[in-house]
């Protein structure tokens, strides 16, 4: 169970957040960079794999790997993702505990120091990044973006988003533009690393045992940082579809991929959110779900059939793999379920099985420093830190009546079909 969350304020829009314990085996250090998707997208997302490469302390990969071997083989990844209308750039260290360390060593404070070394300290040549670092950099991208393509179910996922929010920066994949990315220059680099430490919200998470020297470490790095121009993003919500629209694509594929969006009549993402959970859940979110055990199991319409509610921008996701022949079968018995769901046609064994799924798994969060460090980091923008045990205690709390009048907001948006060309589909 998550309790006792420290929040140390670092600097102006700068937060470290802690949960101190000693029954995990290793600690996590996370540092979240939030910019609005308004800024320069995909110059923020090549700068993260540009900084995860190699920095002016440990100027090859081979040194930055080497050092991580020293720390008893930590690993340090780094990710890009969208929330709501903001670019969250994470960089994160897993280490073992303090106290497995063989001579005393401060494992976590030595991996604090690594991760401000990646962060604040670039390996740079003349005021600029290694061109052919960039080059390097920009064609793994694109790979990472090509990789998704040739998941058809992402690509379809993407394509809904992209139709729903067309001419909105949220309608872009995570990355970006492809051709933008071809784009990036050395001075939208340089920019970008200078907005990530100057107007980003950032938020630092340590989960396990934790140096106490740390708060200073990263007080020190940010008291040259001019941080008067913090800049927070609100997300527009669009809380009801005016109309729908349809959108056919054909592609080489074996399996058609219907993927239908869904405006869940929320203002923002505190606005009606437990019932709306409990709602979309039932709806589509498990076994037992009427997506699953009517659209899949008895009427057989489907490969698979799952409703998603994406909170921070007020939405909710259906996807199906289907035959193509299915297409219209499949979307009325969908929109039927959902009928469904609006008239309170469900019982409360329906109710209790969702909440049960819901509560266990708010439950488990604190089970491990991964997903404490993910709870954690996914409130980076708000001002409090809810409990996973909060949440399922309010979840418990919702009616059948709840359920059916969250129901009724939902309004259907964008229907996406991927079907088949024809041609056969490239292995992957």
């Amino acid at each position: 169970m998550i309790e006792n969350i420290e929040k140390i304020e670092i600097a102006n829009g700068v937060r470290a957040c802690f949960f101190k314990a000693d029954h995990f085996k290793t600690n996590i250090m996370s540092v979240h960079i939030v910019l609005p998707l308004e800024s320069d997208m995909e110059a923020n997302s090549l700068l993260c794999y540009m900084l995860r490469r190699r920095n002016a302390k440990y100027p090859s990969m081979t040194q930055l790997n080497k050092r991580l071997a020293e720390l008893y083989g930590a690993s340090l990844a780094c990710g890009v993702s969208k929330h709501g209308d903001n670019h969250d750039i994470c960089f994160r260290i897993v280490s073992v505990s303090d106290r497995f360390a063989l001579s005393g060593e401060a494992i976590s404070k030595d991996c604090t120091e690594l991760l401000l070394d990646v962060l604040f300290e670039p390996k740079l040549e003349n005021g600029n990044f290694c061109q052919e670092d960039i080059e390097l950099e920009k064609r793994l991208l694109l790979e990472k973006i090509d990789s998704e393509f040739s998941e058809k179910r992402i690509y379809a996922k993407d394509r809904l988003i992209e139709e729903m929010f067309k001419g909105k920066k949220y309608g872009l994949g995570r990355f970006g533009n492809r051709d933008e990315i071809r784009n990036i220059t050395n001075e939208r680099l340089i920019k970008a690393w200078k907005a990530y430490l100057e107007n980003a919200v950032i938020q630092f998470n340590f989960v396990g045992e934790n140096d106490e020297k740390i708060v200073s470490l990263l007080k020190e790095k940010f008291a040259s940082i001019d941080r008067s121009n913090v800049i927070r993003t609100v997300t527009e919500f669009e809380p009801v579809a005016e109309k729908s629209k349809k959108v056919d694509e054909k592609l080489a594929v074996k399996q058609g991929k219907l993927v239908m969006g869904f405006r869940a009549g929320t203002e923002n993402a505190e606005d009606n959110f437990f019932t709306t959970r409990v709602m979309i859940d039932m709806f589509g979110g498990g076994p037992y779900s009427k997506l699953f055990t009517n659209v899949r199991e008895k009427m057989s319409l489907c490969y698979y059939c799952s409703a998603r509610f994406v909170r921070d921008k007020g939405i909710v996701i259906v996807q199906s793999g289907i035959e193509d022949e299915n297409e219209k079968k499949a979307t009325d018995a969908i929109l039927a379920e959902l009928e469904n769901m609006k008239k309170g046609n469900f019982t409360e064994e329906e109710i209790e099985n969702s909440k049960k799924g819901l509560t266990d798994a708010y439950l488990s969060v604190g089970d491990t420093p991964e997903s404490i460090d993910a709870w954690i980091g996914a409130r980076t923008l708000e001002d409090e830190i809810d409990l996973p045990q909060d949440f399922a205690e309010k979840i418990k709390t919702v009616t059948a009546e709840d359920i059916r009048l969250a129901a009724e907001k939902v309004t259907l948006d964008t229907i996406y079909m991927l079907s088949g060309n024809g041609e056969n589909e490239e292995e992957e």
